[in-house]
């Protein structure tokens, strides 16, 4: 098999290349060790299997981000027989920087010219015989968006190339440190395909991958390197960059014709206002207020059409689970429904996802995302961001409704390390959707009268929150993370193409389910067995027995007159007709028109034909006994929430709870509360169903609001502590694996567990104690911390922070 290594700098339309190669037979995984996307695909071109790989956009082989590493990494260890260099055609100059160390690697190379059309656009016109000859490798010219890529032309190429062996590597006099070259080129006994003339350069460099391959010291090269500023005064890596640049520069000049050196490129013009002193934060709101209506917002509008086709499926997966027989729900059933619900929780924000993803992949394609991280950096890092934290933090939840999963996700073309991680451990700060219905619950039920202004608070209040923690972990736990130079390229603006977005939106959708999706389920199953167990008393079943058995017997009375009673005088039958008159009722709730109502009608008819007629009951007497098995099945849904509430109380869980109570009742949290927060730590929207289960006292009339409202034991100043917890703490189980992936550490995933739930505990507590003592209401209490939290910012934000450079480059 062809290996092909797909090298250039970013914003070349490598990506759109390898799509055009691979079409839709792409492998997505990550590199070893590293959470950089490793793209792949395997084809056959005539006879003649060839795999593809798509490495990460790098401006050079230096060490100093993610990207380059893994790049070099690659070619160095993976026996790459084809190099192939996509270049920006408009942008010739400033990419043979890579080009020239690619040859230097001495492999078998192509050369695809890409982005044409721009290049004829700015009336530059380029000798592709003479640069052929002086690089002495092929090249073809592309317009990947167009998809006058070539195809069969690009992989003959390639084919052709697979079958050159080079006699003589490509050699860029470094003139003066030429002698120290050949010196290091004899110490390597290191044996590899890549030209020993390279490892050397490297090795020169510093390059610690390099140097570790060739067995060659530090200090040996420090003393050479010593040796060399004494001699010349020369600082090799400066040197080494000025050669490769100026023999860029007599290439570019040699091959390259500028017909109209004053043209006045689109990119430049549109840069006037989206880069302007006054408009850029205006435009930046108005995109980023864009994203988050027309995923967060619109895409949680289709979740209104995924869900009943979930509820389908889980309604249909009930179906081959067994029965529950009255009261008594066998524990197979029981699981599957909790494995069913854990699953289609996730699955049902596919949509959103998928708009992100698209969108994201659009600002990618169009060369947006470079002048956000530019237009923000200012504000940012002096908390230890930068401007790429833009994008994640917006879709974590900026605006109250975004998604800590894909924001964690999103931080991965953040180049420097220390940012990067700041901003995985400060996304989960932001307002999710998940954690909404609890606000709506705890301000429904204490706050109807302020509801705007806490909820001003709530989504406000976590920027200064995410501030706060990335300027404390940067100056601490993340001190001595590496930082590295921020090259940052702003590229000329193109049209994305559509299969390009899409393609990639799938990607990131499929990735998000696979990796997530399993790990989740796997937590659910423990979360199962902690709520489960050990289970209801033998003195609490009795009760629960009896209680079923009573309303059994009052059934009996109300039916056993009726023409239909031989078909339910058994207890198995009537527990049969409970259970047909829930399921049909849940699926007659998803089936919107006549027709299909209709339809569900003649299946149930069809497979019940005696009980059926008493769910839908047409005379007098099948209306009296539906009348009666309604009364039955909501008895039995109050018996199996009462049962419930009985196994959570004992559960493993609900004793945790309690052992908590001793230290959170300083917060205003009782073990009732304990067990909600815990229960909720899969998904924080099964904190409002567990409190919803717990408050339920049978009264159908109330509200889940006004159950807990009405109950007494909690005051406004306990719903703002628990608030104060719910904004601190981590979304879901989901964000916490995405943390792990992103990171690569279980150590930063339970790191980001850990420390904003003690920061909750403390600061619930802190603030509830003088809510006591000072006499603040529940607004007070939020205003309070709000101010305090602001007042902080600010202040972290007069002292300056360690902060890598930046170099910004235009692409005009």
């Amino acid at each position: 098999m062809l290996k092909v290594a797909l090298a250039g700098q970013p914003n070349c339309g490598k990506s759109t290349i390898f799509n055009m190669l691979s079409g839709v037979n792409q492998h997505v995984a990550n590199y070893p060790g590293v959470t950089v996307d490793k793209k792949s695909a395997t084809l056959k071109f005539q006879g003649e299997h060839i795999e593809i790989v798509d490495l990460p956009g790098t401006y050079s082989f230096s060490t100093y981000s993610l990207e380059e590493m893994v790049a070099k990494t690659f070619l160095l260890d993976e026996g790459t027989d084809v190099i192939v260099n996509v270049v920006d055609a408009s942008s010739l100059r400033r990419n043979l920087y890579l080009t020239f160390q690619l040859l230097e690697l001495g492999k078998p190379m192509v050369m695809l010219l890409n982005m044409m059309d721009i290049a004829e656009r700015r009336e530059l016109e380029i000798d592709i015989d003479k640069l052929s000859k002086m690089l002495n490798i092929p090249i073809i010219e592309t317009v990947g968006t167009k998809r006058g890529g070539k195809k069969k032309e690009i992989l003959e190429a390639i084919s052709q190339a697979g079958k050159v062996t080079i006699a003589e590597p490509f050699k860029i006099d470094y003139m003066e440190f030429e002698n120290f070259i050949a010196k290091i080129e004899e110490m390597i006994s290191y044996e590899s395909t890549i030209s020993k003339r390279w490892l050397a350069i490297k090795a020169l460099e510093a390059d610690k991958v390099i140097l570790e391959k060739v067995n060659i010291s530090k200090d040996t090269i420090k003393d050479i390197t010593s040796n060399i500023h004494a001699k010349y005064d020369l600082d090799v890596d400066q040197t080494f960059a000025r050669v490769r640049y100026d023999s860029a520069d007599v290439v570019y000049h040699k091959c390259v014709k500028e017909k109209n050196q004053d043209l006045d490129t689109l990119t430049a013009k549109v840069d006037r206002i989206i880069l302007n002193k006054w408009l850029a934060f205006p435009v930046l709101g108005l995109i980023i207020y864009l994203i988050y209506q027309l995923s967060i917002v619109w895409g949680y509008e289709l979740t209104n059409y995924t869900w009943p086709l979930l509820a389908t499926l889980k309604n249909w997966a009930i179906t081959v689970l067994p029965p529950p027989e009255l009261n008594n729900v066998p524990m197979i059933t029981d699981f599957g429904i909790w494995m069913i619900n854990s699953a289609i929780a996730l699955l049902n924000y596919v949509p959103i996802f998928f708009i992100l993803f698209a969108l994201i992949a659009i600002l990618e394609d169009v060369g947006y995302m470079p002048r956000m991280a530019f237009i923000l950096d200012r504000v940012f890092r002096k908390f230890g961001l930068h401007g790429q934290s833009t994008l994640p933090l917006v879709l974590g939840g900026a605006f109250v409704g975004g998604c800590a999963v894909p924001g964690i996700m999103a931080t991965k073309g953040i180049a420097d390390d220390r940012a990067r991680l700041a901003t995985i451990l400060t996304v989960p700060y932001m307002n999710c959707l998940a954690k909404v219905p609890f606000y709506t619950l705890l301000l429904g039920a204490f706050f109807k009268e302020d509801m705007g202004l806490m909820m001003f608070f709530i989504s406000t209040v976590t920027l200064f929150i995410a501030l706060i923690v990335a300027r404390l972990t940067t100056s601490t736990v993340l001190q001595n993370r590496e930082t590295a130079p921020f090259i940052m390229e702003l590229p000329t603006y193109h049209l994305p193409t559509f299969s390009g977005v899409i393609l990639r939106a799938t990607q990131r959708v499929w990735l998000y389910i696979k990796k997530v999706m399993t790990i989740v389920l796997a937590v659910a199953v423990v979360l199962f067995v902690l709520l489960q167990f050990p289970g209801v008393s033998a003195e609490k079943n009795i009760e629960f027995s009896q209680q079923m058995d009573k309303a059994l017997v009052q059934f009996d009375k109300k039916v056993q007159k009726s023409k239909y009673y031989e078909h339910i005088d058994e207890a198995s039958e009537v527990s049969a007709l409970i259970n047909l008159y829930d399921s049909y009722k849940s699926q007659r709730m998803l089936a919107g028109s006549k027709a299909a109502v209709a339809s569900l009608d003649a299946a149930f008819l069809a497979k019940s034909p005696e009980l059926f007629p008493l769910v839908r009951p047409q005379d007098k007497d099948a209306k009296k006994v539906g009348k009666a098995a309604r009364k039955l099945s909501k008895a039995n849904k109050k018996l199996q929430i009462a049962i419930k509430n009985e196994k959570i109380t004992n559960s493993f869980l609900g004793m945790f709870g309690r052992a908590l109570e001793p230290l959170t009742q300083y917060a205003g949290f009782d073990w009732r509360i304990n067990v909600a927060f815990l229960s909720s730590f899969a998904a924080r929207e099964s904190a409002v169903a567990t409190l919803g289960s717990i408050y339920e006292k049978g009264k159908s009339h109330l509200s889940p609001e006004e159950s807990l409202a009405q109950d007494g034991a909690y005051t406004p100043v306990h719903a703002a502590s628990m608030l104060l917890f719910m904004i601190l703490t981590p979304p879901c189980i989901a964000t916490m694996v995405v943390v792990k992936l992103q990171s690569n550490s279980y150590r930063w995933m339970l790191f980001a567990i850990f420390f904003p739930t003690s920061l909750g505990v403390i600061l619930s507590l802190s603030f509830f104690s003088m809510a006591l003592q000072f006499n603040w209401s529940g607004i007070e209490l939020m205003r309070n911390f709000y101010l305090s939290a602001a007042t902080l910012t600010l202040i972290l934000s007069l002292f300056k922070t360690k902060q890598s450079g930046w170099q910004v480059g235009k692409s005009q």
